[in-house]
């Protein structure tokens, strides 16, 4: 549960205060607190004590759909064998096959969970599901082979196809691998993290390479960033015309609430 703070808090780090709006008030986070009932005028929490409230405004993470339960239960004590880790999402491994399918189910994004990669289970985000998404489809557009025959019980990596030339990137990672035979791994690259914070204002780090210092900006700068980089993720030259289009419009005229 969360609260919002009564005593005053003054923040340490005065580059993080000039970014607050001036009204802004900080809450605080109950650990081991969970919602049980919520009443006309009070919040109830598992451990008895109350919450009187004027405004509840409840924010919580999606479940699992019903299909991807069925999934997980069907797939045998491969999936089952992680779930405390998974916690009701599909156990994948590194070509995103889920496990216990013998490569015939592929599974990315929120609905699934790489238990055994080198940073541990990824973070359920679009920028993941993204990146996990081009690459499959890259697999399925060169004819690799996503399920081939496994051998003693274990299922070999996605088969390249004969025909199919490799790709500078694909060579270094065959290098590294020491094989050609078979796809690279998938791979995360953390492109950066963005916040809106307000009044104009964002915090922004953007990666520009692996492992090199990221570009932070804060205020007008990272709001500058953060827009740069949303354009630059849209599908089309008439998404970006229509998100620029909606900018100027709310800077002139204030946002349109007349639907809210």
């Amino acid at each position: 549960a969360i609260a919002q703070m009564q005593r005053h808090v003054q923040v340490k780090d005065p580059d993080v205060q000039r970014l607050l709006p001036e009204q802004f008030q900080l809450v605080e986070l109950l650990l081991e607190s969970s919602v049980k009932e919520v009443t006309e005028k009070t919040i109830l929490l598992n451990n008895g004590k109350e919450i009187d409230y004027g405004l509840s405004v409840w924010a919580a993470g999606n479940g699992p759909l019903p299909l991807t339960l069925q999934i997980v239960d069907l797939l045998g004590e491969e999936q089952s064998a992680e779930q405390n880790i998974a916690r009701g999402r599909i156990i994948t491994d590194a070509w995103m096959r889920a496990k216990g399918s013998n490569g015939s189910i592929l599974a990315f994004g929120d609905c699934s969970c790489t238990t055994k990669a080198p940073d541990g289970p990824l973070p359920a985000t679009g920028q993941v599901a993204a990146q996990q998404g081009e690459y499959l489809a890259k697999l399925m557009n060169k004819g690799y082979d996503i399920s081939p025959v496994s051998q003693e019980g274990v299922i070999l990596p996605p088969l390249r196809h004969p025909d199919h030339e490799t790709t500078v990137s694909e060579n270094i990672a065959n290098f590294a691998t020491r094989s050609d035979e078979y796809a690279k791994p998938f791979q995360f690259l953390n492109l950066g993290i963005l916040a809106y914070t307000g009044g104009g204002s964002a915090l922004a780090q953007v990666a520009t390479a692996p492992n090199a210092e990221p570009i932070k900006g804060t205020g007008k700068v990272g709001n500058a960033l953060w827009k740069s980089v949303y354009i630059s993720k849209q599908i089309s030259w008439r998404n970006r015309f229509m998100v620029v289009n909606d900018w100027v419009r709310r800077q002139i005229f204030g946002r349109d609430i007349t639907r809210v």
